[in-house]
């Protein structure tokens, strides 16, 4: 399993992704969207049939584009993820809510508790494990 950390700031990433990893995540994390190979891209680069992470998390305010602007870009470009959420310390607008809502965004305010994170992927986990039984051979690059 494989997941993607969007944050400008290195304590939640590294937070982040050491409750990943100890749920046996392959992790890779960004400071920055832009620097995310699947958002440079205009066509994303994993197979049609099977996802490229298993889970994107990224915080909403971040440097040159916000997480709701990222993660649009991203399925614009093709690319599948079963399960994204988006962090954010500040309030949101309505209009973007209801757009990451309809985008099938969980989302996590900040500051949130390593607990809050445990409890979103236990409750997702049987999704995830069905995901490995139909694509066994999934790598992610």
């Amino acid at each position: 399993m494989k997941a993607i950390i969007i944050d400008d700031d290195p304590m939640i990433r590294a937070l982040l992704a050491n409750v990943f990893q100890r749920k046996n995540f392959e992790v890779v994390t960004y400071a920055n969207p832009t620097e995310c190979p699947l958002y440079s891209t205009k066509v994303c680069p994993c197979q049609a049939e099977k996802p490229c992470p298993d889970i994107i998390i990224t915080d909403y305010d971040m440097p040159f584009v916000n997480g709701v602007e990222f993660i649009t870009a991203l399925r614009k470009n093709g690319c599948l993820f079963p399960h994204i959420a988006l962090m954010t310390g500040s309030s949101l607008p309505g209009q973007i809510i209801e757009q990451a809502a309809f985008m099938g965004v969980k989302f996590f305010a900040k500051p949130f508790h390593r607990e809050q994170i445990n409890n979103w992927l236990n409750q997702i986990e049987p999704s995830l494990h069905s995901r490995e039984a139909r694509f066994p051979d999934c790598k992610s690059g």
